[in-house]
């Protein structure tokens, strides 16, 4: 019995060895990856580009360890943040509203 209980912990190991890797997920690292690219682009082209690249990903989001969660939501934020303000980089700013401060 002490043999089998050995024999399903090695393979079980192993298996969730296999499906996460020796670190991070593919889905994290995809992540970063994303944050990485999309806060280099100036423009709403390159953030597009870096975007449609993280969306192919989306299959190996069932590889993340849900320890994970946290580091893909953060990566997945910034990423979010880079590309709105490179999306917003070549419109031009709205007049001030009458009566409002000018910015400073």
């Amino acid at each position: 019995m002490k043999a089998i209980k050995i024999a399903f912990a090695v393979c079980f190991g192993s298996v969730l060895l296999a499906t996460t890797g020796c670190g991070k997920s593919k889905y994290l690292l995809a992540a970063e990856e994303y944050e990485k690219e999309a806060c280099a682009c100036k423009d709403a082209a390159c953030a597009t580009a870096a975007t449609q690249k993280f969306a192919s990903h989306s299959a190996e989001a069932a590889s993340a360890g849900s320890g994970e969660a946290e580091a893909i939501t953060k990566a997945s934020s910034a990423a979010a943040e880079c590309v709105t303000k490179a999306a917003m980089a070549g419109i031009p700013g709205m007049p001030p509203m009458p009566g409002a401060a000018p910015k400073k």
